[in-house]
């Protein structure tokens, strides 16, 4: 499965990179959303992992742009060190597929994409 992965923070890219290539999945990153229009679309991409709080583009904006004009069918999974219950909210009121609190437990993420590419993704 190609997965997008957008994070502002380089550490976070890194290691949820690395845990999906163990996985054998072929992992493209970026740290902006604007960025992520290119690969999503020259990369054909089946799945996004983005961040909720980044620079120029918030993961909310990025999926309401993908779910409402481009990409509706590229399922969407939410991630911030934000755990406030309106982040939450807001992450299933702009159509996400699920939504994942920092630090992200990689066995919930792997369940979730293993449902994903089964056309079964759950909310969480």
């Amino acid at each position: 499965m190609k997965i997008l992965v957008i994070d502002d923070d380089k550490v976070m890219l890194s290691v949820v990179s690395k845990k999906l290539k163990s996985k054998g999945h072929e992992v493209f990153c970026t740290n902006n959303g604007i960025e992520s229009f290119r690969i999503i679309y020259e990369e054909k991409i089946d799945l996004i992992i983005s961040d909720v709080m980044m620079p120029c583009i918030s993961g909310f904006t990025l999926i309401t742009m993908l779910k409402s004009f481009y990409f509706s069918n590229v399922p969407v999974i939410l991630m911030s060190a934000c755990k406030q219950e309106h982040v939450i909210l807001n992450s299933h009121g702009v159509q996400s597929d699920s939504f994942f609190p920092k630090p992200i437990d990689f066995n919930l993420l792997f369940e979730r994409i293993d449902a994903c590419s089964k056309n079964e993704m759950q909310m969480a």
